[in-house]
C-alpha cells in the first residue's frame, strides 16, 4: 500500500516532466548543465513534497570546496541518489549499476545528468567507467560526481558499512579532485513499507574533504579505509540523534515513539 501511495501521488509530477527527461536523455550534450540539474532537482523536491515527506537535516555543507569534487557517500537504498540530488548545491552525475538502465525514470535521468553505468560482474567495466567519467568531467567543468564506494547497498537491519572499494577513488586521484565523504542516515525508510511516519528525518553530513595534498602519499586502499572510517564514526553519531528527530518532527509522545520505531528484524534491504 505504501508503494501504491507513493506511485500515485508522484505520478502527476512524473507525467509532467517525463517529456523533458526523454528529450535530455537522448542528447544530454545539447542542454545546459545547470538548467538540466535544476529541472531534475525541482522534480525531486516536488515528488518529495507530495509523496516521500522526507525532511533533510544537512550539516557540513559549508566545508565543501568550490568547483569539481568527488562525493563518496555510504549506500543503503535507492533513496540515496534521490537525496543527493535534492540537497546538492551543484550539478552532479552518478556511477550507477547497469540494471538501472531498465528503470524508465531513474535510468534516463542518470543519462541526462551525464551519469555512467557499470556492470558489477565485469572488472573491465569498472576500468571503462572510470575512463568515461574522467572524459565527462573534462568536458563539463561545472559537473561533480557521486560514486558509492561500497559498490552496492548495505543490508538491514543494521546497515553495516560494506568494504569501500579502492577503485572508487581513482577518478579523484587521476584528476586531482577533492574527495568529499558524505554520511547518509537511513534514507531506506523513505521507501521501506515497514516505516509509516508522517515525515521522515534524513540526516546528511558532509565530512571534512580530502584534498590532493592530503592523499598524495596514500594508496587508493588507504584512502578508502580512511573515508570508510570517517563515515562509520559519523553514522554512529547520527544514529543517536535519530530518535530525537523522529519524535520532534512527528510530534510523537514517548509511548508513540517507542511504538513506531521499527522492529529491526523487519527492516529489509530495498
Amino acid at each position: 500500500m505504501k508503494y501504491l501511495r507513493l506511485v500515485f501521488s508522484a505520478l502527476p509530477h512524473i507525467i509532467h516532466d517525463m517529456p523533458y527527461v526523454n528529450k535530455t536523455s537522448k542528447h544530454p550534450e545539447n542542454f545546459d548543465l545547470n538548467e538540466k540539474f535544476n529541472r531534475f532537482q525541482r522534480l525531486i523536491k516536488n515528488i518529495n513534497h507530495s509523496s516521500f515527506h522526507a525532511v533533510f537535516y544537512i550539516s557540513g555543507q559549508e566545508k565543501l570546496p568550490k568547483g569539481q569534487v568527488l562525493f563518496t557517500p555510504n549506500h543503503t537504498s535507492n533513496g540515496d541518489p534521490i537525496t543527493m540530488v535534492a540537497i546538492s548545491d551543484r550539478p552532479i552525475g552518478f556511477m550507477a549499476k547497469k540494471e538501472a538502465t531498465k528503470m524508465p525514470i531513474i535510468g534516463k535521468t542518470n543519462i541526462a545528468l551525464n551519469g555512467t553505468f557499470i556492470d558489477r560482474e565485469d572488472l573491465r567495466s569498472e576500468i571503462l567507467a572510470i575512463k568515461n567519467i574522467e572524459s565527462i568531467l573534462n568536458r563539463n567543468n561545472g559537473l561533480s560526481y557521486v560514486i558509492f564506494p561500497e559498490g552496492t547497498r548495505s543490508l538491514g537491519p543494521d546497515f553495516k558499512l560494506g568494504t569501500f572499494h579502492p577503485g572508487s577513488f581513482k577518478v579523484a586521484v587521476n584528476n586531482n579532485l577533492p574527495i568529499c565523504p558524505v554520511a547518509l542516515y537511513l534514507t531506506d525508510r523513505i521507501l521501506n513499507p515497514h516505516y509509516h511516519y508522517h515525515a521522515y528525518p534524513i540526516q546528511v553530513r558532509f565530512l571534512t574533504p580530502l584534498y590532493p595534498k592530503d592523499y598524495e602519499n596514500l594508496s587508493t586502499k588507504e584512502i578508502a579505509d580512511k573515508v570508510q572510517s570517517m563515515i562509520a564514526q559519523s553514522l554512529e553519531e547520527m544514529k543517536k540523534s535519530d530518535p530525537v528527530l523522529v519524535k520532534k518532527l512527528n510530534h510523537y509522545s514517548d509511548k508513540k515513539l517507542n511504538r513506531v520505531l521499527i522492529d529491526t528484524k523487519h527492516c529489509k534491504k530495498r
